[in-house]
C-alpha cells in the first residue's frame, strides 16, 4: 500500500502554513486504522523516513518493522540551509528549471547524470505530480522538516521493532553519517550503504527491492 501525504501528489493542498511531521504520521495511522490494518511493515524515504519514525514513536502498536531510506534525525547546518534555499527558490524559479537545476543535483549520483535519458525519465515522473510542484507545498513541507529536525534524537531508543536503515553511498543531501546517527539511536537497527545518491531507490531500484524483500522475509520468519 502506498499513499500521498497531504499537499503532495493526488491529495489536496491544505491551507495550513506548515505540514508538520507529527500530523503527517497521524495521517498514516488514520489510513491504517481505516483499512483495518492492525500492524504494517513501514517503509519511508527521506521525509517519509521521518514520518515513519514519528509513527513508530506515536503508534508503536501499528508498526511491525521499519525500513528507513536516505533519512535523518538531526541534520546539520548545510542540510537546513539547503531546505531554506529550496523554499526560497520555489517561488522564483519555473517548475522545469527547479527540478533540473535546483533539486536534481542534490538527489542523484554522478553515474546517474552520465546518462541524459535518466534525467529525462526522472523529469517526466516529477511532472506527473502537480501538487508536489507547487511552491506552497515545498514551503510547507520544508518548514515541517526544519521544525522536526533534532527533536527526536533522544527518543528513538524507544523504537523496539526491527529496523533497517539504507543510504546511498554518494548521498549529499542526507549523507551516510546521518544514517549512522539514526542507527546508533535505534536499538539493534542495521545499516546498509548501497550505490547511488539521495534517490538511490530510483537509481538502483532492483537492488533496493531485493534488499527490502529480504529484510521483510527475515522479520516475518521471527
Amino acid at each position: 500500500m502506498t499513499f500521498d501525504n497531504r499537499g503532495v501528489g493526488e491529495t489536496d493542498l491544505p491551507g495550513e502554513p506548515m505540514y508538520s511531521i507529527g500530523p503527517l504520521a497521524d495521517d498514516a495511522a488514520a489510513i491504517l486504522e481505516h483499512l483495518k490494518i492492525s500492524r504494517a511493515h513501514v517503509v519511508g524515504a527521506s521525509m517519509g523516513g521521518a514520518i515513519a519514525m514519528e509513527l513508530a514513536l506515536r503508534q508503536p502498536r501499528l508498526v511491525r518493522s521499519l525500513t528507513l531510506a536516505c533519512t535523518w534525525v538531526e541534520g546539520d547546518a548545510r542540510f537546513l540551509h539547503t531546505l531554506e534555499s529550496w523554499i526560497s527558490l520555489a517561488y522564483r524559479v519555473p517548475i522545469e528549471e527547479r527540478y533540473r537545476h535546483v533539486l536534481y543535483p542534490w538527489l542523484f549520483s554522478p553515474e546517474f547524470f552520465a546518462k541524459k535519458e535518466n534525467v529525462e525519465q526522472a523529469f517526466q515522473r516529477s511532472m506527473a505530480y502537480p501538487h508536489q510542484t507547487k511552491a506552497e507545498a515545498i514551503e510547507r513541507q520544508g518548514k515541517g522538516i526544519m521544525a522536526w529536525n533534532g527533536t527526536r534524537l533522544t527518543k528513538l531508543g524507544g523504537i523496539r521493532v526491527p529496523t533497517l536503515v539504507l543510504v546511498g553511498k554518494d548521498d549529499i543531501m542526507t549523507p551516510p553519517a546521518f544514517s549512522r546517527q539514526v542507527v546508533r539511536a535505534i536499538r539493534r537497527a542495521r545499516l546498509l550503504v548501497i550505490p547511488g545518491g539521495h534517490g538511490f531507490f530510483l537509481e538502483h531500484a532492483d537492488q533496493f527491492n531485493r534488499v527490502l524483500v529480504r529484510f521483510l522475509k527475515s522479520v516475518r520468519s521471527k
